[in-house]
This record gives structure tokens, C-alpha cells and sequence, in this order.
């Protein structure tokens, strides 16, 4: 009978061995296919102990991280973050609640860039006392990516109205022009009031055919025709022909050397045309304007700076949105066309202003 127990007793014990040696199995089986298919995930993940040392990193996480898998290993993922106690929060919910979703980290990355992610953790038990998994995004490219979305959208839809819109006013606009002109001729020899009255007529019946031809050619968006190129040329083009007024001081600075960009040298002419132009506009009496180029992490960069009255903080929530203006006459298209000509590039375009201290837009394209 002693016996028969203690063959069951040793039974239980190989059985209990067995099931952890199989468990062990299973979860290696699933940790290599997770590595696998995280490999293939947008999302940046990375797996820690729950001290937070890193433990496994795909290459998305790498590569959003700047930093080599070999480099991380054994590091702890505390070093990255700029701002501990966010990240401390976020793993105490993940410890007590299971998962922790969707919060924004700043971390420092591995060549010493500050990047904001969109960041969850999930914590997984395991006999060792858990992992942490966390899967990450760059909330820059996100932003991105929505920011062309939505402004694409916005652009085809003011495109389609603004064609309908020009064309219908177009004609009586001419036939109005052409009778106020015979009008003219009828009065030449009348009093000077009368001239006047019909030449301010002529002038805004002028001013309203620009504006159609602008959203005509808004409707019209051509595709860049993009091509491998230095930007140094199309910045000397818009030096020669910007002629500002003496009150105004306009530099042009350009960086030593910059790498060749992917570019359509007229439709990106047009973008800094239009930049220059504001920034002139901007300008009550004398002041500045700047062209500066740089290169900067992995883009070409084009800053127009100007010591203009500067713009609101509530504007620049809108400044690229088609049909906004802060201008007594604008039509509200030059700066939303100027960004989705940018957006083609695969760039970016960005304002930095406050009021009474003047703006710099800034165009990104990537190298």
C-alpha cells in the first residue's frame, strides 16, 4: 500500500512536471509566433519585465525608438521616457487593472530626439511574475497621416464647389466688365466724379476676376511632377523676382550645402511665392523678411521668417483651412493650397508666430 502511494505521489509529480514543461512549450510556441507577427505590425512593441527592464523589441520598435534591439537589451525602459511619473501611472493601472490603453509618452530616443507616442501596456502573468507588453505609435505620423487625410478631403470638396462657383459668375462678371468699359467710352468727356465713380467700378469688377481665376485654379490642383533636385536654384529664383518696397529688409540665407530632395521646382516656387507675399502683407512700416534653408534630422528645411504683426493663437488653428482668411480681401485658398502642394511633397508645412513678435513658416521635405 506505501508503495502503491508513493508510485501515485511520484506519478502526480511527473504529471505536474509534464504539464509545466508543456505549458513552457506552448508559450514559447506563441511567444516566437508573437515576435513573428510583430514583426510584421506598423505599432512599435516592446516587451519588459516588471522592474521594466527590455526584454524583446521588434524592428517597428527599433526603428521608432532609434535604437538597435542589441543596444536595448537589458536596458531599462525608464531611461527613454522624459517624464517617469506618466509612465509609472501607466504601469501600476496595467499591474493592478490588466491593460492601460491609449495615453500620450514623451520618450527620449536612442540619438537623443524627443518623440510624443501614443502608447498602451498590457500585462501578461507568467511564472517569472509577469511582462509588461507595450505597443506604441508615433503620434507625429498619425498626425500626419489624419491631418492629409482630412485636408485632402476638404480640398476635393471646396475644389468641386469652387470650379461651380467660378464658372457660373465668370460670364456675367465679362459681360459686366465689357459694358462698364463701353459705358466709359460713352462718358469720356463727362465730369471727372462720373470717371471716377467708373474707373473704382473697373478696378473691383477686376479685383472679382482675380479672385475667380484663383478659385479656378484651385479646381484645377495640378499633381506634382516630382523629380530629383536641389532646392538651392528655385530659392534664388524667388531672391530675384521678390522686389519688396525700401522699408523692408529681405535676406536670403542659405546653408552651406543640402542634400537633393524630390520636388516639382515651380509648384514649390509657388508655395515660397506665396509665403513671401504674406509676409510682406504682414508687415505695417518697416521690418524684416528671411529666407533661411537648413537640413535637419532627415529633411531639407525652408524657413520664411518675417517681423510682422504676428498671428493669434486662435488663427493658427485654422490657418491652413480653405476659405480662412485674416485678410481684409483674401480668398483663404493660398495658404491651403500651399500646404497640400507641401503634403504631395511628402513634407510638411508649419507655423511658428506670436502676435506682435512677426511668424516663420517652415517647409519640410524629406531627404
Amino acid at each position: 500500500m506505501t508503495n502503491w502511494h508513493a508510485d501515485c505521489h511520484s506519478l502526480r509529480a511527473m504529471d505536474e512536471k509534464l504539464q509545466y514543461f508543456k505549458g513552457n512549450l506552448e508559450r514559447r510556441e506563441q511567444l516566437q509566433d508573437a515576435k513573428q507577427c510583430m514583426g510584421c505590425m506598423h505599432e512599435g512593441v516592446l516587451v519588459t519585465l516588471m522592474d521594466g527592464t527590455v526584454v524583446e523589441m521588434t524592428p517597428a520598435a527599433e526603428h521608432i525608438l532609434e535604437l538597435p534591439s542589441v543596444g536595448a537589451n537589458k536596458r531599462n525602459i525608464h531611461e527613454f521616457c522624459v517624464v517617469q511619473d506618466i509612465y509609472d501611472d501607466m504601469r501600476s493601472l496595467a499591474a493592478r487593472d490588466t491593460r492601460s490603453l491609449n495615453r500620450s509618452l514623451l520618450v527620449l530616443t536612442g540619438t537623443g530626439k524627443k518623440k510624443l507616442l501614443n502608447i498602451s501596456i498590457q500585462h501578461t502573468a507568467d511564472v517569472d511574475g509577469g511582462r509588461l507588453v507595450h505597443v506604441f505609435q508615433d503620434c507625429s505620423d498619425l498626425r500626419t497621416m489624419e491631418q492629409r487625410l482630412l485636408q485632402s478631403e476638404r480640398l476635393a470638396t471646396v475644389g468641386r464647389f469652387a470650379s461651380q462657383i467660378a464658372h457660373e459668375i465668370r460670364n456675367p462678371l465679362n459681360s459686366i466688365s465689357l459694358n462698364v468699359e463701353l459705358l466709359e467710352d460713352e462718358l469720356r468727356n463727362s465730369n471727372e466724379e462720373a470717371k471716377g465713380l467708373i474707373g473704382s467700378v473697373l478696378r473691383e469688377l477686376d479685383r472679382l476676376n482675380d479672385i475667380v481665376s484663383e478659385y479656378l485654379q484651385f479646381s484645377r490642383f495640378p499633381k506634382p511632377n516630382l523629380k530629383r533636385g536641389q532646392i538651392e536654384g528655385v530659392i534664388r529664383e524667388v531672391q530675384e523676382a521678390f522686389r519688396p518696397p525700401d522699408r523692408v529688409t529681405f535676406t536670403v540665407r542659405q546653408a552651406a550645402s543640402t542634400p537633393s530632395v524630390w520636388l516639382d521646382e515651380k509648384l514649390l516656387r509657388q508655395v515660397i511665392d506665396n509665403l513671401t507675399r504674406n509676409a510682406l502683407e504682414a508687415i505695417d512700416g518697416d521690418g524684416t523678411i528671411d529666407i533661411e534653408t537648413d537640413v535637419i534630422d532627415r529633411f531639407v528645411v525652408i524657413r520664411v521668417k518675417d517681423t510682422g504683426d504676428g498671428i493669434s493663437a486662435d488663427a493658427q488653428k485654422k490657418l491652413f483651412e480653405p476659405f480662412f482668411t485674416t485678410k481684409p480681401h483674401g480668398t483663404g485658398l493660398g495658404l491651403a493650397t500651399s500646404q497640400q502642394i507641401i503634403f504631395e511633397h511628402n513634407g510638411h508645412l508649419l507655423v511658428e508666430s506670436q502676435e506682435g513678435k512677426g511668424s516663420t513658416f517652415s517647409i519640410l521635405l524629406p531627404i
